[in-house]
């Protein structure tokens, strides 16, 4: 999964962080079942954030963040590389703004 975190303070935007489990905000309902679920089958679901302000996230995407688009998709092709065999099946999940880059 791939979507956006609000940045601590002090930290730089369009930094990234990679941990496990499903990264979606809101109250969490929707992060319980999907994690529920892939628990049950064993699923296994990695997930890599964008960091950004308040502001950055409930406005237009910033030239900073827009530009690490590139480091991103690097960092889902190495994930997917050192976490699967061939002809696994991979699900990618872009979470919110991530829907607005350009393939």
């Amino acid at each position: 999964m791939v979507d956006a975190a609000l940045k601590m303070e002090g930290e730089d935007s369009a930094t990234t962080a990679q941990g496990f489990g499903a990264a979606i905000g809101g109250i969490g309902t929707e992060r319980f079942q999907i994690e529920d679920i892939a628990t049950k089958n064993n699923i296994p679901i990695f997930a890599i954030v964008i960091k950004q302000s308040v502001k950055e996230a409930i406005t237009l995407m910033t030239k900073d963040i827009a530009d690490k688009a590139d480091d991103v998709r690097s960092q889902i092709y190495e994930m997917i590389h050192d976490n699967t065999t061939p002809g696994q099946t991979v699900l990618l999940i872009g979470v919110g703004n991530t829907m607005g880059v350009p393939q």
